[in-house]
């Protein structure tokens, strides 16, 4: 094993300190991992604190495009609607009350009961509360128990996400995975001097947002690519880097200034959709003037826009297919039951499509629904 030190701690790495550390992070679909640079330790401490930060903030749109980590289980994303309500929203697009709740209502002689529930244990709490409450018999409440259907709900109105993306911790984290790509391609952590200073105190300016225009030459639109591009030219001592994720969080990294070692183009772009390596044209030759420009001045906030509205609107209509094929089948499962080959056919597919509409009602009531809701776009 050829000796390196730790990007972060600069302590010498060894076969009992080594660490594998993904590229671009796992959370957020990263596949590709690097070894010797950096040790268990910070690899750690980076990945509970930078990249976890990371995660936190590109999380809305892990979810609705379903990504899929390379290990270990996606954790639900908590959300909350316009008017408070908390939920759990999975990687499968579903929702989930935070909480149980649920209502009682008497009608004439009947009670009609709704719990919403994350587990049958929570809603057996709540089915106990109600039959306490309702001063219900045991075997009134053994009837409610086995008479209970398991329906699908909609939420009745939008979820909110705030993004904070121009924080510390995000920045440190993307500076790392440009770092990680330039170890991986040969270029020694250490003659990153901008990189390594900005990661330790974050005194040097480690990264810039960067909207002017698009440098990447064959985007594939609407795809929520992540790329990362570094270039080493020891004519200029500049070590330049970009770091792309979800098509549109698009940052200029400075790793360094005083570079002397052999010129480089190393690229590496992903769908974290799938996991497969995409092959793109990514244009980092910018003029020394052109650095000064984008150190001094502040990004497009208009060409910001139009990259987070455009991959925006591919997560929510990708997010849509995938619940009405998810609902469909749950559909056809639900009807399935109901086939009955002692009725004529006529009769038993009537009868089938009925229960199979049955099933759709809460996925139609709530696209009606959503209709006449409005929303408040905010940027």
């Amino acid at each position: 094993m050829i000796q390196s030190k730790c990007a972060i701690c600069n302590d010498l790495i060894t076969e009992n300190n080594n660490s594998k550390e993904h590229i671009i992070p796992n959370s957020i679909g990263g596949r590709k991992v690097v070894k010797n640079f950096i040790c268990n330790d910070c690899n750690n401490f980076t990945g509970e604190t930078w990249d976890s930060e990371l995660f936190k903030q590109l999380a809305p749109f892990c979810t609705m495009f379903g990504i899929e980590r390379h290990r270990g289980e996606v954790t639900p994303l908590k959300v909350k609607t316009y008017s408070g309500e908390e939920f759990l929203q999975f990687n499968n697009g579903t929702f989930q009350p935070l909480r149980p709740k649920f209502s009682a209502v008497e009608k004439g002689k009947k009670l009609e009961i709704t719990i919403q529930a994350r587990t049958k244990q929570q809603a057996e709490q709540c089915l106990k509360k109600i039959a306490k409450d309702h001063q219900l018999s045991l075997e009134d409440e053994e009837n409610i128990r086995n008479k209970s259907e398991i329906r699908n709900f909609y939420l009745d109105e939008p979820i909110g996400h705030e993004l904070n993306i121009d924080s510390e911790t995000v920045g440190k984290s993307m500076v790392k995975s440009a770092l990680a790509l330039a170890h991986d391609g040969g270029i020694i952590s250490q003659d990153c001097e901008i990189a390594i200073d900005y990661l330790n105190s974050g005194s040097s300016l480690g990264y810039k947002f960067y909207y002017e225009k698009d440098i990447l030459k064959n985007r594939h639109n609407g795809l929520p690519l992540h790329c990362i591009k570094i270039q080493a030219n020891s004519s200029t001592k500049q070590v330049l880097g970009y770091v792309e994720y979800f098509g549109c969080l698009r940052l200029i990294i400075f790793l360094s200034e005083f570079y002397q070692g052999e010129n480089k183009e190393i690229s590496y772009a992903i769908n974290p959709m799938d996991g497969k390596e995409l092959n793109l044209e990514i244009n980092l030759n910018f003029t020394e003037a052109d650095i000064n420009k984008i150190k001094k001045s502040q990004y497009n906030i208009k060409n910001f826009e139009l990259a987070f509205g455009a991959i925006l609107q591919k997560a929510v209509s990708f997010s849509e297919e995938r619940e009405l094929k998810r609902v469909i089948q749950q559909a056809f499962e639900y009807a399935k039951p109901f086939d009955d080959s002692q009725k004529n056919e006529d009769e038993n597919l009537s009868f089938m499509a009925s229960k199979f509409n049955e099933a759709m009602q809460p996925y139609i009531k709530s696209k009606v629904l959503s209709r006449f809701i409005p929303i408040d776009r905010k940027i």
